[in-house]
């Protein structure tokens, strides 16, 4: 597939966007605009199994939890299956203003299949499974998560690739900030241990934005990622856009994405491989 964007070109396009959002003011009231998860509900103090988390799942994130169904520019099926519960939660006054902290675990198992007339074989699993503790209060977010992943080939590949093991450990920190009407965030990533052996350091810097502008519950919305990885992972980006689906009840909204990833690939046992596809499908957070 023919490159469509030179990095360079893209670097100066992600600084612009980025400065234009940093300049919006934010909300002067704890009021999240429509498409953003707010804080949970939550009495005062501690509670146990509390209703959501504080920190949502970013939709640029390829790699972050959700549930999506794709179908991609290479003739194959992208299934994303995540989900979360958190364990134990507080909410109080921290430094003069409300403060909802979570801690609980998460996980979701990412598969790709390749359409083959009327069938789809699986090509290949990739497992997370992690624990976070997260915080809100007013429009900032932070979260710290320590996750384990786990890489295989499947049976649609069988004959045609050679498996190796691949599994990592590693602690996360990720920061957002709720500007007028988008969500901007920054992370760090510590590589604790992996088989093969991989650099330790990585960054991770991006946005999304849910436009005002909509049609009943139909809003607009777009957004991107970067991931600053070693030169054996190589750096990676993904665009998205679509149209997001709010629910009148309060329920997280569904997303109708089209997506853009560029360098290398996500999963484990192809991370060495550079790539360049779209996809287009639903996504959702749990």
């Amino acid at each position: 597939m023919p490159r469509l964007f030179h990095a360079d070109s893209m670097q100066k396009i992600a600084f612009l966007l980025l400065l234009f959002l940093l300049s919006q003011n934010s909300f002067a009231s704890a009021d999240f605009p429509e498409g953003y998860s707010a804080a949970p509900e939550q009495s005062e103090g501690w509670a146990a199994i509390p209703k959501g988390r504080p920190f949502a799942s970013l939709p640029p994130d390829p790699l972050d939890i959700k549930t999506a169904l794709r179908k991609n520019s290479q003739q194959e099926l992208e299934a994303g299956v995540g989900s979360y519960k958190s364990l134990a939660g507080w909410k109080g006054n921290f430094h003069g203003a409300p403060m909802i902290f979570h801690t609980g675990i998460e996980g979701m198992g990412l598969f790709e299949m390749r359409q083959q007339g009327g069938k789809f074989p699986l090509q290949s699993s990739d497992g997370f499974i992690g624990a976070y503790a997260e915080a809100i209060q007013n429009f900032d977010m932070l979260q710290f998560r320590y996750m384990h992943i786990s890489a295989h080939l499947s049976d649609g590949l069988y004959g045609t690739r050679t498996a190796f093991v691949y599994s990592r450990e590693y602690a996360a920190l990720r920061y957002a900030h709720q500007f007028s009407f988008a969500r901007v965030y920054t992370g760090y990533q510590f590589l604790a241990h992996s088989i093969p052996t991989l650099g330790k350091h990585s960054g991770e810097f991006g946005f999304y934005s849910v436009l005002p502008q909509h049609w009943g519950n139909l809003h607009p919305f777009f957004g991107a990622d970067l991931r600053v990885r070693n030169t054996d992972e190589g750096t990676t980006y993904n665009l998205t856009s679509g149209i997001a689906i709010l629910s009148s009840e309060g329920a997280s909204p569904l997303r109708i994405a089209a997506n853009y990833l560029h360098g290398h690939d996500i999963r484990g046992q192809f991370y060495m491989e550079k790539l360049s596809k779209f996809s287009a499908g639903i996504e959702w957070d749990m």
